[in-house]
């Protein structure tokens, strides 16, 4: 999956906003039996608490901040909390939108106490502003813009509404640039927040329904470092294991290791390195039917589901020779990588570099069906195929 549509893996989290406001409006199913004052706070703290675990400061934040403004509504310290709330919500988005910007780190550092006295800092400033400027609270014209707009558009918006909406759009600008269960959080609190200012929703709901994403968010990025190896993006070893617990009865196992990885590194370094282990995992996962995996160091496992033996050969004969033919040119040495398996050609480099890969295949049949003989099998055909000059496919007979 390209690096800009990463993020795709993680629009459950939209869903979940979705169904719980769906679930509003079922009669069968009464949510606000389950609501309480207590709740949201203890909801809230648990997601501060754990992000402050994960050094997720962007979880922290967004926990802090929607906690201050839920303690605020219920205690009664907004004042006109019926009128400005909306106001304190769109304010709210936009925050999420810087945080949504930012590198997760430590809270307990320059940067934490940077961000900390930002927000007090603004919540000070708005309740004085909202003291002296009335106007504020009064409806956002749109007879200055352009006509051409304005005919696509509502004759008036609320100045909540419309900067809930913006920052709703950028926080989904965001998910392209930073793909991400966090940053999927982020933005699908923006949505709650967006359904908040347009639709009236208790208060209660709004605190709850933002803790359950932000901890479901947190939950999300657990199971990636967990599961998914950080450099080339695809799936672990451990996540290998847990595939193999429950294979299926038709499937074979691939095993792939790049050639000469080793004279690779000691050439050009280990950043070369790491960029062909990006480029072989992107590959793969490109052109492959199979699940795949980094099974460890330069060594991938590709898990394929089916009972056609021979059209699989083909198709990882296939992928040998695309990565044998593909020109990884070398990156400047200035340039970051953007952590993703699919970002691996370099576009200032002027040296290129071949890679090629040898693959070893087992297929699981009637005298080979344990999962660790199959895995054993492939493994002893992919020694076979190095053993015969590398560069090639062999199958375990």
């Amino acid at each position: 999956m390209p690096s800009y549509l990463q993020w795709l893996r993680f629009i459950w989290l939209p869903g979940i906003l979705l169904a719980l406001l769906a679930a509003q409006y079922l009669p069968w199913i009464d949510l606000t039996s389950l609501y309480s004052v207590q709740l949201p706070v203890l909801l809230l703290v648990m997601a501060l608490m754990l992000s402050l675990g994960f050094r997720s400061s962007r979880v922290a934040l967004a926990s802090l901040l929607i906690m201050l403004i839920y303690v605020a509504a219920v205690l009664q310290f907004l004042p006109n909390l019926n009128t400005d709330l909306p106001l304190y919500l769109s304010i709210a988005a936009v925050n999420l939108v810087l945080f949504a910007c930012s590198r997760d780190r430590s809270l307990f550092s320059f940067f934490g106490f940077l961000w900390l006295s930002g927000l007090i800092a603004e919540s000070v400033g708005l309740a004085m502003l909202l003291e002296c400027c009335a106007p504020l609270r009064m409806i956002f014209p749109l007879e200055t813009l352009p006509e051409w707009l304005v005919g696509f558009l509502p004759r008036i918006f609320s100045l909540p509404q419309l900067v809930s909406c913006v920052s709703a759009v950028g926080a989904f600008a965001l998910l392209f640039l930073y793909p991400g269960p966090t940053a999927m959080g982020l933005f699908s609190c923006n949505l709650l927040l967006l359904f908040a200012v347009w639709i009236n929703l208790p208060v209660e709901f709004i605190g709850t329904v933002a803790a359950v994403l932000l901890l479901t968010s947190l939950l999300g990025a657990s199971y990636e470092l967990a599961f998914r190896d950080e450099l080339t993006g695809v799936r672990s070893r451990r996540a290998f294991r847990y595939q193999m617990l429950t294979p299926g009865r038709h499937y074979s196992i691939a095993m792939v290791d790049i050639d000469y990885f080793k004279k690779l590194n000691d050439r050009h370094g280990h950043q070369v390195g790491d960029q062909a282990l990006r480029m072989v995992a992107a590959q793969i996962s490109r052109h492959t039917r199979g699940t795949v995996f980094r099974y460890g160091g330069e060594e991938f496992v590709i898990f394929i589901p089916g009972r056609n033996g021979i059209e699989k050969e083909i198709l990882l004969e296939a992928l040998r020779e695309k990565i044998a033919h593909y020109p990884m040119c070398l990156r400047a040495s200035g340039r970051l990588f953007n952590g993703s398996a699919g970002s691996s050609r370099g576009k200032e480099g002027t040296r290129q570099v071949r890679i090629t890969v040898s693959i070893g295949v087992a297929h699981r049949h009637k005298s080979l069906k344990s999962s660790d003989g199959i895995l054993k099998a492939a493994d002893q055909a992919l020694y076979k195929a190095k053993r015969n000059g590398r560069n090639c496919l062999r199958v375990h007979a």
